[in-house]
């Protein structure tokens, strides 16, 4: 096993028992405990009524994995990359939460709800209920499936980009990786 691969299996050990030892708040040493403080990590993932919102559709089984979850890019702007294949076309999808929530759960607004490559993008309806949108990449690579917020209208965009998934190392040992805007 190369020495990057103990260091990195040592770093997400140790990250995981001090994640499960870790408490809430921080107290200090003195006996009646009045300098209290609560930490708190919060991430630029888009929250609706305090629920995170994730792609969801064919290219991930429907799940909410963290991968899938929708980060700020820039104002009004949150995405998630996916890797596709132009031969499993079309990818039905939405964007929602974990539970599908009305008014957090966002399919296509008006028929077809079709987007291709290259194509701008669509108005969402947060409100949906089996309005999936489909998209129909025309090569195999990693796409930037985007919601975003015009006013009071959300709009649903996917776009190639030559950005690469992260590996083990990117997430390790890039600073800010998770928090920079994608190409």
């Amino acid at each position: 096993m190369s020495k990057l691969s103990i260091l990195s299996l040592s770093f997400i050990s140790l990250f995981l028992l001090n994640a499960c030892s870790s408490s809430d708040d921080v107290t200090s040493d003195t006996e009646d405990n009045t300098n209290k403080s609560v930490i708190s990590l919060t991430s630029d993932s888009l929250k609706i009524d305090g629920r995170e919102i994730y792609l969801r559709g064919e290219m991930n089984d429907y799940a909410t994995n963290t991968a899938y979850r929708l980060e700020k890019v820039k104002d009004n702007v949150y995405c998630t990359i996916a890797p596709l294949r132009a031969d499993w076309s079309p990818y039905r999808f939405k964007f929602a939460d974990a539970n599908w929530t009305v008014g957090s759960n966002f399919g296509f607004a008006t028929p077809p709800g079709d987007i291709q490559e290259g194509a701008s993008s669509i108005l969402v309806n947060p409100n949906s209920r089996f309005e999936e949108i489909k998209f129909y990449p025309q090569n195999d690579g990693n796409y930037r499936f985007c919601l975003i917020k015009k006013g009071s209208q959300y709009y649903a965009e996917v776009k190639r980009t030559d950005k690469a998934l992260a590996t083990i190392e990117d997430l390790l040992f890039t600073p800010g990786y998770l928090f920079t805007s994608n190409k």
